[in-house]
C-alpha cells in the first residue's frame, strides 16, 4: 500500500495513446500522480510532464517510489514487462490485448497473484457507467436470458508502418479492435459460460495481418443459451455495434460509439414488453475511472476492477477464432 497520499504511475512507453489520451486522463485523476514516464527517447516520456522521466523502462520499474505501472507497448513486448513490473513489486495495468493468447494470460495472471499484485487488462470501455448499467440490466433480467449478439468495431485506415500492419509486433483488426466487442458480451455473462466459434474468416487484403476479422460463435451456460458475431476491421466503413437479445427483448447501444464513449453524452436503447426507452449518460472519461478505480483497490479504498477470468475469456475466444480461420485458409 502507497505511503504517499495518491498512487504514483509510471508510464512504460510514450505513444500515440499515451501522447495524446490517457497520460491527460491519469493527470486528471483524483488519486493518481503521474510519478514517472519511460521512453527510449527521454524527450518523449517529458512530453507526457511527468515528474520524473527515463530513457530505460528497466530504471522506471526500479524506483521505489512507483507503485504501479501503465504499459502501452506494442502488443508483443506487453508480457515481458508485465512480468519484469510484478518481479519489480509494481502493480500493472496493461493495453489490450494484454497478452497474445490464452496461456500467456493464464501465466500472467498467476504470476502476479503469486506476488500479490494486482495485474488489470486496460479495456477501458469497461469502466463507463453505461456499461456498468449493461451489467445491471442483464444481471437483472431486463431482456430475460441472452439469445444472440452482435458486435462491431470497423475504420479504414491505418498508416502504412504503423505496429498495427506488422505480425511480429501483434498486429491485426482482431487483437486491436475485436477485443471490444468481445469484452462487452463476455462481461455480461457468467465465468461458467462455454463460446465456441463455429465460423471465422479473415481478410489479409495483401497484408500479413488481419484487416478484417469475422467469427460467429455459440454461447450457453446454464442460464442462457444463443449465438452471437463479431467484425473486427481496419478496411471497412466506421462502424461500432452493440446488440443484445434476449428472450423477453433487447438493448441497443446507439450511434458509433459502442465501445470507445469518450467526453462525450452516450445513450443506451432497451426494448421489454413491446416498450421502447432510451436512458442518457453524461460525458465522462473512461481512461481516467479507469485510473481512479485501480489507484482506490491499490491504496485500499475499494475501487472496482474486471475480474481476472473475463481477460482469460475473451483470450481463448481469439485462439479459437484465430485457429478456425487458419483453417479455413487452408482449404483448397
Amino acid at each position: 500500500m502507497p505511503t504517499h497520499e495518491t498512487v504514483n504511475w509510471g508510464f512504460i512507453g510514450a505513444g500515440g495513446l499515451a501522447t495524446g489520451t490517457t497520460a491527460k486522463s491519469l493527470h486528471n485523476s483524483k488519486n493518481a500522480t503521474l510519478y514517472a514516464a519511460a521512453a527510449r527517447d527521454k524527450n518523449r516520456a517529458q512530453a507526457l510532464s511527468p515528474k520524473v522521466a527515463y530513457d530505460s523502462y528497466e530504471k522506471l520499474i526500479q524506483d521505489p517510489q512507483v507503485d504501479a505501472v501503465y504499459i502501452s507497448l506494442n502488443n508483443d513486448a506487453h508480457l515481458p514487462w508485465i512480468i519484469k513490473s510484478l518481479d519489480a513489486g509494481k502493480h500493472v495495468l496493461c493495453e489490450k490485448p494484454m497478452v497474445m493468447n490464452a496461456g500467456d494470460t493464464i501465466t500472467a495472471y498467476a504470476h502476479a497473484q503469486d506476488k500479490g499484485l494486482s495485474l488489470v487488462e486496460a479495456v477501458w470501455s469497461l469502466w463507463h457507467p453505461r456499461t456498468q448499467r449493461l451489467q445491471e440490466l442483464v444481471s437483472s433480467n431486463a431482456i430475460g436470458s441472452p439469445t444472440n449478439y452482435l458486435g462491431t468495431f470497423t475504420f479504414d485506415g491505418v498508416a502504412q508502418g504503423n505496429y498495427r500492419l506488422d505480425p511480429a509486433k501483434g498486429g491485426g483488426a482482431l487483437y486491436d479492435v475485436g477485443i471490444y466487442p468481445l469484452h462487452a458480451l463476455v462481461a455480461l455473462l457468467s465465468e461458467a459460460t462455454n463460446y465456441t466459434v463455429t465460423l471465422a474468416h479473415d481478410e489479409k487484403i495483401g497484408e500479413q495481418v488481419d484487416m478484417t476479422m469475422k467469427a460467429q460463435f455459440n454461447f450457453n451456460n446454464t442460464d442462457c443459451k444463443g449465438s452471437g458475431a463479431i467484425v473486427a476491421s481496419f478496411a471497412m466503413h466506421p462502424s461500432q455495434r452493440f446488440v443484445l437479445k434476449g428472450t423477453e427483448g433487447e438493448i441497443t447501444l446507439p450511434g458509433d460509439q459502442a465501445f470507445t464513449s469518450h467526453n462525450q453524452v452516450s445513450e443506451l436503447t432497451i426494448t421489454s414488453e413491446g416498450n421502447t426507452s432510451t436512458e442518457t449518460f453524461a460525458a465522462v472519461d473512461p481512461y481516467q475511472l479507469m485510473f481512479e478505480n485501480m489507484s482506490d483497490q491499490i491504496s485500499g479504498n475499494g475501487g472496482w476492477l474486471p475480474n481476472p477470468w473475463q481477460s482469460v475469456q475473451v483470450a481463448k475466444i481469439v485462439d479459437q477464432t484465430f485457429k478456425l480461420a487458419q483453417a479455413s485458409a487452408e482449404l483448397p
